[in-house]
């Protein structure tokens, strides 16, 4: 159960680095290395038996999941947009995401 070589954000950084199409942040996965850490830390938690730092690096993988959500999510609705709606977040939809955030 070692800590793979490269963090989540180190492979994740690497990915969005290399400037990906909106289809390739789309279909965007963690790799398998990184699959298997993240379903081993879920495990480990599962029983209560993380240490900080596996505490952590589940956070990380956890924070870096949500981001990539919400860029997928923000994507598909600019994809989703016609001619004649707006491009700009309601007011609403921003204080949302800001709360989220907290």
């Amino acid at each position: 159960m070692d800590t793979p070589s490269r963090s989540v954000f180190d492979v994740v950084t690497d990915f969005l680095a290399n400037r990906p199409t909106d289809e390739e942040l789309l279909a965007y996965v963690l790799p398998p290395e990184q699959k298997r850490r993240h379903d081993e830390l879920i495990e480990i938690d599962t029983n209560s038996r993380l240490t900080a730092a596996q505490r952590e690096e589940l956070g990380d993988f956890r924070f870096v999941e949500d981001v990539l959500a919400r860029v997928k999510v923000k994507i598909k609705q600019r994809h989703g947009e016609t001619s004649g709606e707006a491009k700009t977040e309601s007011a609403g939809d921003a204080a949302q995401d800001e709360e989220n955030e907290s």
